[in-house]
């Protein structure tokens, strides 16, 4: 490890990194950690994760290097238990409350210095919370975690449509629902993401990518039209239909119009253009269809289907397509840095699926004020009407945009994933303290089960404290991926009041927008042109109870922009407070609140491609801004913080090759600090040995030196294996007729092999128990079992710190097209 404590000395490290001298980054999250007081230095490097229990306590180790005012020092490791308070927008944990239960330096041969190390660490680890990158712990528990798969789930394919050919899919949800255009003989469908208008109930008119498109059935024929009826003319012109205004006078394109696929319910679509042209991936046998913005493979004759996080299998693409959980190995070995490698979050045992498995489970906590119900209200449809939900006791309301639940003779709301509480249908609303268990047996059929992810924890006299899962918004955890959805669908209200608008209420949604899990960003979304121009179905008419108005154009989720966490577009949670994030295609924004006790954070973020900005506010008083970027592989992070009088800044750069930093206070004191990329990378073993990883391999610490360790019985069986192959190989062949060519050409000397004579069955034996039994060469022994734990920390820390540069970001680095894959632009 290289400490530089001069800005000169610090330059040429930066410069030798191949990093500007203005690139430079705090490492919070990094370690190792350094704490010194006077001459004693404590430097605790990368915890080690053993089990993370409802991401609420970890059980860990670390290895620690420690050094006395009065001379010695040496290396151990310590055993601690600690709370944790996940922040899922900074990608971090904060790790504190730390508790020691054990201090180990065995290594040593003086006792004394035993007890003042030991000493040492135990004074100063506790009292220094820390963060660490929330992909490193779920790297090290995700091998081992096992997440149940709910009951319940609807696992029936959509509908799936083919086509070769142009094609758009014209989805409604249910019915079409026909509002009234004032002043006009038009109508327009308001559950529909499409401009589709009905004129005097004689024609349908269809607004696609700037062309209209007339038909006597919706189902078709359609075909291009340049006569529109003068009612378009008068359209209001308050931006609901401007879409519509801006393709008039209708312009008939040249060509054929394309395909209108028409579906009542979320269905999908596999647009390919033209034949299918396949380029192999993954394993042997496997392809994938490259002319189609689909995730659609092909392997032994059958096709396999992504969507939604699902599945589907067929023989051919017109169908019939059946959901599978079981896909041929070949899948696995396609790579995460391929054009379709985002399909390994969806392939169950790999590392991309658990830890999206893990991170969809992850609850968002938040505190929110015993009276935070004053300013709550819920409207229905006329009088409150409730519907039981089977095997539940519990009774949902059905003629509400809101979630409203009848249990034990009170209302429930969960509203912005905050669980309210009433002795009436229309309030006055408090918050809750607890939630019946009743509500969580509600199950994946009802399109109430997403409040079964919102919980309370805990109360006082003037706070409740609440949190809620990815589930919330949709994301659901099965046959071990996170996929989108439950997979039923969930038919609207609807009710046609005596005059004006109809009202329409949906409901969430499993499909209908060719959507997929980015593990890079860890959302779902994506909508292809085929599918509107809008994105998903039935979004852009967004209906207020409150004026009876709807906004079209509105969308939610389209071909580059989503809402929600984790989730494509859940219309009973939309984009409020509860959402708390939103993206686009070249970045997005977000909000979170971490509590505990007395203690709290707020951030705000806002993010681009290469770049992201953070502001925080704390509970003791401290404030910042956190900038960090991007360029090639050089990670930047510059830091102002202040808390009353004083104020601390901050800029560092991190690469492969190490870590500058530059620490500034207000009082104008500068110290520059730079660690290499390799120095000082080490590993505490669960039998309390510190370990070294080098280029050479494994490396143990005697107490004063470094020595090489090895897997004695590995590498036996790994020499034992090679022979065999070199004996099937080799046995019985004639090198006769090939060494007398070769001497011919010139290539081999006659006298170089007068003396050898060609291999044969003979093949010298090289067993593992002679490997065993041959003379030390100094080296320590190293377990099969060691080894494996050890390299499982060494992949767990690398890969996490990998993964947390990546998503920290912004996650655009690995989407497709630059953003969420693949999409038409508006």
């Amino acid at each position: 490890m290289r400490r530089v404590r001069s800005t000169q000395a610090a330059i040429a490290f930066v410069m030798a990194s191949g990093v500007s001298a203005q690139q430079i980054e705090n490492p919070v999250g990094q370690f190792p950690r350094e704490w010194s007081s006077e001459a004693d230095t404590v430097i605790v490097h990368a915890p080690e994760i053993e089990a993370w229990p409802e991401f609420e306590t970890i059980e860990a180790r670390a290895a620690v290097e420690v050094s006395l005012t009065e001379g010695g020092s040496t290396v151990g490791t310590i055993r601690f238990t600690a709370s944790t308070e996940t922040n899922l927008d900074l990608r971090l944990v904060a790790i504190q409350d730390v508790e020691l239960t054990g201090v180990n330096f065995s290594m040593l041969v003086e006792d004394a210095y035993n007890e003042q190390f030991e000493a040492l660490v135990r004074n100063t680890v506790p009292a220094n919370p820390q963060e660490v990158p929330l992909e490193v712990l779920l790297s090290y528990i995700a091998p081992d975690v096992e997440v149940p798969t709910p009951e319940g789930l609807q696992v029936e394919p959509p509908p799936i449509f083919y086509s070769t050919t142009p094609a758009i899919l014209v989805q409604t949800d249910g019915d079409p629902l026909l509002a009234p255009i004032e002043d006009t003989r038009l109508q327009f469908v308001i559950n529909t993401n499409w401009d589709l208008f009905r004129f005097r109930d004689r024609e349908w008119f269809l607004l696609n990518d700037g062309a209209w498109l007339e038909s006597r059935e919706l189902t078709g024929p359609w075909t291009y039209t340049r006569r529109l009826p003068r009612d378009f003319d008068d359209l209001p012109a308050d931006g609901n239909f401007a879409a519509a205004i801006e393709a008039m006078p209708a312009e008939r394109p040249d060509g054929d119009p394309p395909t209108v696929l028409v579906s009542d319910r979320p269905a999908e679509l596999i647009l390919i253009e033209g034949g299918e042209r396949l380029e192999a991936v993954g394993g042997d046998g496997l392809a994938y269809v490259t002319n189609t913005t689909s995730d659609l493979f092909l392997y032994q004759g059958d096709y396999y289907y992504l969507v939604s996080g699902r599945w589907f299998r067929a023989e051919r693409l017109r169908g019939p397509w059946a959901h599978t959980t079981t896909l041929p190995s070949a899948f696995n070995e396609i790579e995460p840095d391929h054009p379709k490698g985002h399909v390994r979050a969806a392939i169950p045992d790999t590392e991309e699926a658990r830890l999206a498995a893990l991170e969809a489970l992850i609850p968002r906590r938040a505190t929110v004020s015993r009276d935070a119900g004053q300013d709550v209200s819920v409207m229905y449809q006329g009088e409150p009407e409730f519907e039981p939900i089977e095997n539940t006791g519990v009774a949902r309301a059905v003629n509400s945009p809101s979630d409203v639940l009848f249990v034990d003779g009170q209302y429930y709301l969960c509203s912005n994933a905050v669980w309210y509480v009433s002795d009436q249908a229309i309030g006055p609303w408090e918050v809750a303290t607890d939630v019946p268990p009743s509500v969580y047996m509600i199950p994946p059929s009802s399109p109430s089960h997403h409040v079964t992810h919102v919980h309370v924890y805990e109360s006082d006299e003037e706070t409740v404290s609440t949190g809620y899962s990815a589930g919330y918004f949709g994301v659901t955890v099965a046959f071990g991926v996170a996929m989108y959805g439950t997979g039923w669908y969930y038919p609207p209200y609807a009710y046609y009041p005596p005059y004006g608008y109809p009202v329409y209420y949906p409901y969430p949604y499993s499909y209908g927008a060719g959507s997929y899990y980015n593990p890079n960003t860890g959302t779902y979304g994506r909508a292809v042109a085929g599918y509107g121009p809008y994105g998903g179905y039935g979004r852009t008419a967004a209906y207020n109870p409150e004026t009876g108005a709807y906004g079209r154009g509105e969308a939610i989720w389209d071909s580059d922009e989503i809402a929600g966490r984790g989730v494509a577009y859940n219309p009973r949670t939309g984009t409020g407070v509860a959402t708390s994030r939103y993206a686009y295609e070249d970045g997005g924004w977000g909000e979170s609140l971490i509590t505990r006790d007395d203690r709290w954070v707020y951030t705000e973020s806002a993010w681009t491609d290469n770049s992201r900005r953070t502001e925080f506010e704390t509970s003791g008083g401290a404030t910042g801004v956190v900038e960090r970027g991007q360029q090639g592989e050089t990670f930047t992070r510059e830091t102002e913080i202040s808390r009353d009088d004083q104020s601390l800044s901050t800029q560092a750069a991190r690469n492969e090759q190490g870590t500058v930093a530059n620490i500034q206070t207000g009082e104008g004191e500068s110290l520059t600090l730079a660690r290499d990329a390799e120095g000082g990378d080490l590993y505490a073993g669960r039998d309390g040995n510190v370990y070294r990883r080098s280029e050479d391999g494994w490396q143990q610490h005697d107490g004063d030196t470094w020595q090489p360790v090895e897997a004695p019985q590995e590498r036996a069986q790994q020499i034992e294996q090679r022979r065999a192959e070199a004996q099937d190989r080799f046995a019985g062949a004639d090198f006769s007729a090939g060494l007398e060519s070769a001497r011919q050409q010139g290539s081999v000397s006659g006298d170089r092999f007068a003396d050898r004579q060609a291999p044969s069955s003979s093949v010298p034996q090289i067993s593992a128990d002679s490997f065993q039994n041959r003379p030390s060469t100094g080296s320590r022994s190293l377990s099969s079992d060691r080894a494996r734990e050890l390299n499982r920390s060494y992949g767990a820390r690398s890969g996490g710190y990998r993964r947390h540069n990546n998503r920290s970001f912004g996650g655009a680095r690995g989407t497709r097209g630059g953003g969420f894959g693949g999409g038409r632009r508006r």
